[in-house]
């Protein structure tokens, strides 16, 4: 499982660089958002989901990373202007926590920046 949790943890942080390092609100068709807000609007807000980052990926194109803890797994969501679904990227929250995080009395990562929607 490292392997393959290894190689996906790679190549998205190859593309939407360490979780955190995104911004914290994105203009979408000239109107500020939180991550949140975002969420909301996207539909996917989901209880326990924590925001992480977002991104402009381009003129249109967006992208908001966040945690959702029901599949246990980091997620890139890509989106339009109008915030319709594109795209998105599921990697397994293991690739980033590693199993000892799972123990009792763990925390998590070190510094990570993840909030609650």
């Amino acid at each position: 499982m490292a392997d393959s949790t290894g190689a996906a943890r790679a190549r998205m942080e190859a593309r939407f660089g360490r979780p955190g390092s995104g911004a914290r609100r994105l203009i979408v068709a000239g109107r500020s958002h939180t991550l949140p807000d975002v969420m909301t609007r996207l539909g996917i807000a989901f209880e326990g989901c924590r925001t992480i980052d977002g991104f402009e990926l381009g003129a249109a194109h967006f992208a908001i990373r966040y945690y959702d803890p029901e599949e246990q797994r980091i997620v890139a969501y890509e989106f339009d202007a109008e915030f319709r679904y594109l795209a998105e990227t599921r990697i397994d929250v293991l690739a980033w926590v590693g199993e000892q995080a799972l123990a009792p009395g763990a925390s998590g990562e070190e510094g990570a920046t993840w909030t609650s929607t």
